[in-house]
């Protein structure tokens, strides 16, 4: 090395952006970042109806768990259910330590390919498995084979609470998250995002003989949910709160990309699981979303609060938006 007496030339200042410091971290740095910004938006708090906050205004969702009497009437869809574990048991085991695998299958995207958007979702993940954690452990209901062990699931019972279902509600956060990375790459403009999003989840829309790219992502999900039901851990009220916990928290998680602020208003969810009856089905989900002069589930609108510009999840968002986005349209010759 030779004599060195410790001087160096002063340091250029690190004129990089956000996105490229952060994308300069090591994994588990970069991981903390993001999910540290992601969980800053939400909070829980207990009550008779376990809510979940924007830490800025209203109540994002409110969810009232199941009472003893709707669970012992759920073990009834759950038994028809069991009668498909000979057809879904592929499924169901290949989706029980994840599946973002069924969704590239859709919608292909990998760290060879938009990375951006593995990014992302990682970052979506963190925030939701916190969020469904904490409204699990408020709820506490218990699972289908601590009422009866005939249940005989084909998989371990998980050692939380059925409700909501955290598949559910990380599925339904992965289809969102991808149909909002879609529209928005067709160039569907950020004021219009979330409209454009709902607009696709309709009754009438799902059961479309032509269906919408869009709309499979969210048959996807709604299939991954239902299996935990065939599998004997789930109840389907379990499957349609969590979906709706996912997908009202992406949505306002997408708001914070976008920019927050009253700009950028979110829906409010309210939703009790005593007037959920029967299995659990995409259609029937959309329909107690609301729309077409039914109210629903939807309560009304809040905000998120207003991104700073140190922020990194918005500029993460328009990096993944732009491995979506599809070559303008040519002007029209003549």
């Amino acid at each position: 090395m030779g004599f060195w007496d410790g001087t160096v030339p002063v340091p250029a200042p690190n004129g990089a952006d956000e996105l490229t410091r952060l994308m300069r971290l090591d994994p588990y740095p970069r991981i903390s970042v993001l999910a540290t910004e992601g969980a800053d938006l939400f909070e829980t708090r207990p009550g008779a109806r376990p809510t979940l906050l924007v830490r800025t205004e209203g109540d994002l969702v409110t969810l009232t768990p199941p009472e003893s009497e709707k669970i012992a009437e759920q073990m009834a869809e759950l038994r028809s259910a069991m009668d498909l574990r000979a057809d879904r048991l592929p499924e169901i085991l290949s989706q029980s330590d994840g599946f973002s695998a069924f969704f590239a299958a859709q919608m292909p995207y990998g760290l060879n390919r938009r990375p951006y958007t593995v990014h992302l979702i990682g970052a979506l993940y963190d925030t939701v498995i916190g969020v469904e954690q904490r409204m699990k452990h408020l709820c506490s209901v218990p699972r289908p084979v601590d009422l009866s062990p005939q249940i005989q699931p084909v998989i371990t019972t998980p050692g939380h609470s059925a409700y909501p279902s955290g598949h559910a509600t990380e599925a339904f956060a992965h289809a969102t998250i991808l149909a909002a990375l879609r529209l928005s790459g067709a160039r569907v403009p950020d004021e219009g995002l979330i409209d454009a999003i709902l607009a696709k989840l309709s009754p009438a829309a799902e059961a479309a003989p032509v269906t919408e790219p869009e709309v499979l992502l969210f048959r996807l999900a709604a299939r991954i949910a239902d299996n935990r039901t065939v599998a004997g851990v789930h109840y389907p009220v379990d499957s349609a709160h969590g979906a709706l916990l996912g997908f009202g928290v992406t949505l306002a998680f997408i708001g914070h990309c976008l920019g927050g602020g009253p700009e950028r208003p979110v829906p409010e969810w309210v939703a009790d699981a005593q007037n959920w009856s029967g299995d659990f089905t995409l259609r029937k989900w959309c329909a107690a979303l609301g729309g077409g002069g039914h109210q629903g589930w939807r309560s009304g609108n809040t905000t998120v609060a207003r991104a700073e510009p140190w922020q990194v999840l918005p500029m993460l968002w328009r990096a993944a938006v732009a491995e979506w986005t599809t070559p303008a349209a040519d002007p029209p010759v003549g």
